[in-house]
């Protein structure tokens, strides 16, 4: 006699991807590799209620260099016009709730790579200590 058997209520979760019903988003791996696909914004990220503070820096960290990476190609490549939209001083000012200084490298790193060619003039906002961080974008 057979004696197992599945609840009625209860299927069984079949096939790559499927998500166990007492899971209800993403994980920390997941958003780590792809957290523009899985967040679709940073403020996602920081307002996220359970990852951790450190997890959420994590992430935007490597958003941040995601985006960084994909703004210095598209500057050294295409004309201004035909570059993807940078979502970079998002990200950044996201991350600066959690990592000022790395906000600030990477503010650094942003105005060397906008340089002289995009001929944009940044303005100032709040500093990365007061959760803000300097304006690259005019």
């Amino acid at each position: 006699m057979n004696t197992s058997h599945v609840a009625p209520d209860i299927a069984p979760a079949s096939g790559p991807g499927t998500v166990p019903p007492a899971v209800s988003g993403p994980s920390f791996v997941e958003a780590l590799v792809d957290p523009a696909n899985v967040f679709g914004r940073p403020e996602a990220v920081a307002a996220h209620p359970w990852f951790s503070d450190e997890e959420k820096r994590t992430i935007l960290l490597s958003w941040a260099r995601d985006a960084l990476a994909i703004e210095q190609v598209a500057a050294g490549r295409l004309p201004a016009d035909l570059r993807p939209r940078s979502c970079t001083d998002a990200v950044i000012e996201a991350l600066a709730r959690f990592d000022p200084s790395a906000a600030r490298e990477y503010v650094g790193a942003v105005r060397a790579i906008r340089g002289d060619r995009t001929g944009r003039r940044g303005r100032r906002s709040a500093s990365p200590e007061r959760g803000g961080i300097n304006r690259l974008s005019a």
